[in-house]
């Protein structure tokens, strides 16, 4: 959704380009009859990469050893009832991103200074709409957030845009 068109995400924050809920989250259907239970809702956090994941597993395809997907249907079956992913992780331009578990760190900055942006930090168990930023009243959880960030970050290659 863009300004421009008056879309709405409610009550999630933010918007196309951001790093908030409402930017990021985006609706997933997936459909295997016989295979999948019907009509079920899976709220935990899946990315993209998973889908060609999933989709080697089921073709029994050969991977590459680095593979950063997940095969999901374990998941989707009821046969793991943990979650694909711990961490997400996010970076475009100045703009950041990372959550893990339950919380949620952001950086919007932008990409001539993305240093000058503060972090901020949410929890979504409590807070989906990201309302209240907890950066300052959790200095303990913001700074283990922001190294997992940067260990993640420092294992990325630069982009080529």
């Amino acid at each position: 959704p863009t300004r421009e068109l008056t879309s709405s995400n409610l009550p999630l924050r933010g918007s196309k380009g951001q790093m908030y809920e409402g930017a990021i989250r985006v609706p997933f259907m997936v459909q295997w009859k016989g295979r999948l239970p019907s009509g079920r809702v899976y709220d935990k956090p899946v990315s993209s990469m998973d889908i060609f994941a999933t989709a080697s597993a089921i073709a029994g395809a050969k991977t590459p050893k680095q593979v950063e997907g997940v095969d999901l249907i374990p998941f989707l079956t009821g046969k793991d009832a943990g979650t694909p992913h711990e961490t997400l992780y996010w970076r475009q331009g100045g703009k950041a991103g990372l959550r893990h578990g339950d919380w949620k760190l952001v950086r919007m900055g932008g990409r001539k200074a993305p240093g000058k942006a503060r972090w901020e930090l949410y929890d979504l168990s409590r807070d989906l709409s990201e309302k209240t930023d907890l950066a300052q009243s959790h200095p303990g959880q913001l700074a283990e957030l922001v190294e997992l960030w940067q260990k993640m970050n420092s294992e990325m290659s630069e982009p080529l845009f």
